[in-house]
């Protein structure tokens, strides 16, 4: 609960706001690599950062500006499921074909919170954020803005 409460003061979020009603998902989402995100005072960010599609869904991964990739986040790739790599500077789409929530990160900009979530079909993301908070390896300003992202939906 305190990660959540840490996550959400991080990124500006108010303890008692309610999560974001959730609607059909879209079949295809753009996703946007930007230097400077959306939020007011945010940097490196996926534009938006959390997807959700139904299973056979796709996402198109568009570089605004230089220096972007998009990698799994190993933790938070289901098991078995094919890797995914956007070459920077590259536009790519993506077809998931399995249910699931898949964490995804920009190599160099990570730490500073270039960090997406994917969730694929009807998925429970209660357990994801106990998942995020025992990474070890994650960067914080990453952790809180995955954790942030996981509690949107739960």
């Amino acid at each position: 609960m305190r990660l959540a409460l840490l996550a959400a003061a991080m990124l500006g979020l108010t303890a008692g706001a309610a999560p974001a009603q959730q609607t059909a998902a879209p079949a295809n989402v753009t996703v946007r690599e930007l230097n400077k995100g959306p939020a007011p005072g945010d940097s490196f960010a996926y534009d938006p950062a959390l997807i959700r599609i139904p299973v056979r869904g796709t996402v198109r991964f568009e570089p605004t500006t230089a220096g972007h990739n998009a990698v799994p986040i190993p933790a938070l790739w289901p098991e078995g499921a094919p890797a995914l790599n956007v070459p920077y500077n590259q536009a790519a789409s993506v077809t998931f074909e399995r249910a699931g929530v898949y964490g995804l990160q920009c190599t160099p900009h990570a730490g500073l919170g270039m960090v997406a979530l994917i969730v694929v079909g009807e998925v429970d993301l209660a357990p994801v954020v106990a998942r995020i908070a025992a990474i070890p390896s994650l960067p914080p300003r990453a952790r809180a803005k995955l954790i942030a992202l996981a509690n949107g939906f739960t």
